[in-house]
C-alpha cells in the first residue's frame, strides 16, 4: 500500500484555506498512486479551543467535510483527516476516514492532553478498510496511552494512523527554538509510536501539524514505522512537507472453515 503522509501548517479557523490544502495533497497521492492519504489531527478546522473560541469547530455535516468526503471519489484516494467537531451539547477531537465518496469511520479522542478541556471523550474505537487492510486510528496524546493502542489492535487494525497537534509552549523565534520543539515531539510522539508498533507488531503512520498559526506554533515530524519499531521513512525536521512510504501490507486471507 503507498501512503501520502501530510504534515502541514493548518490555520485555526481557516476552513477554506485548510480545505483546499488538503484537496490539492488528495490530488498530488492520486498522482503518486497512493490508495490513502492521511492528514494531521484537526487539519481541516485548525487547532481548535471550544472555550474560547467554538465557533471554530463545525459539525459532521458541515460543507467543507462533505467536499473532502466526495473528493475520496474523485480521486479515488481514502483519507484520514481531522477537525474539531461541533455535536449538539459537545465538542469532540475527531478523525474522519472517508474511502469511494462515504464516510467509512469516525474516530473521535478517547484520551485526551493537557490544555483540551472544553471537549469529551469517547469510549468507541473505529476502524476501516482500504485495500483489504484494516486501518485504525490513534490521536495525538491518545499515544501516552497503552489503552487507545490496545482497543485499535484488538478491532483488527494493522495500520495505525497516528495523527497529531501537540501545540508548543512559547513561540519559536529561530531555527534553535524550532529544533527543540522537534527534539521534543521526536523523543515523545515519535517514541511512543515506536514503542506501540513494537509491542503489538503494528505498522505506524505518523502526520502532524507543522509550522507557526495565529497564536501557537507545530513541531512537523511524518514517519512510517515498522511493527519491529523501526523508522522507515521520514521527514528530517520540522518543516511542512509530505513523505509517500510504501507499506508491505496485503490483504488477511481467511482459511476456510475459520
Amino acid at each position: 500500500m503507498r501512503i501520502l503522509l501530510a504534515t502541514i501548517t493548518c490555520e485555526k479557523g481557516d476552513v477554506d484555506g485548510n480545505l483546499a490544502r488538503h484537496l490539492d495533497l488528495l490530488a498530488a497521492a492520486r498522482d503518486a498512486g497512493c490508495g490513502l492519504a492521511v492528514f494531521p489531527e484537526l487539519g481541516l478546522t485548525g487547532s481548535v479551543d471550544p472555550v474560547r473560541h467554538p465557533e471554530r469547530a463545525v459539525a459532521l455535516g458541515h460543507k467543507a467535510v462533505g467536499r473532502l468526503v466526495e473528493a475520496t471519489a474523485a480521486t479515488g484516494v481514502a483519507a484520514v483527516f481531522g477537525l474539531g467537531e461541533r455535536r449538539r451539547d459537545s465538542y469532540a477531537i475527531t478523525q474522519v476516514s472517508a474511502a469511494g465518496g462515504a464516510v467509512a469511520a469516525v474516530q473521535r479522542k478517547r484520551h485526551l492532553g493537557d490544555d483540551e478541556e472544553g471537549f469529551s471523550t469517547s469510549t468507541a474505537t473505529a476502524v476501516f478498510e482500504v485495500e483489504g487492510v484494516t486501518v485504525g486510528t490513534v490521536i495525538c496524546a491518545e499515544a501516552g496511552v497503552d489503552f487507545t493502542w490496545d482497543a485499535t489492535a484488538a478491532a483488527g487494525a494493522r495500520l495505525v494512523c497516528f495523527c497529531s497537534a501537540p501545540g508548543l509552549y512559547g513561540r519559536r523565534t529561530d531555527e534553535a527554538s524550532w529544533r527543540a520543539g522537534f527534539e521534543w515531539w521526536e523523543g515523545c510522539g515519535l517514541g511512543d509510536a515506536r514503542r506501540h508498533a513494537r509491542r503489538l507488531g503494528v505498522w505506524v503512520a505518523m502526520a502532524t501539524q507543522a509550522g507557526p498559526t495565529v497564536d501557537e506554533d507545530f513541531p512537523g515530524i511524518a514517519a512510517l514505522v515498522s511493527p519491529e519499531g523501526e523508522v522507515v521513512a521520514r521527514l528530517p525536521d520540522w518543516r511542512p512537507g509530505t513523505l509517500l512510504v510504501e507499506v508491505p501490507l496485503t490483504p488477511r486471507v481467511e482459511r476456510a472453515g475459520t
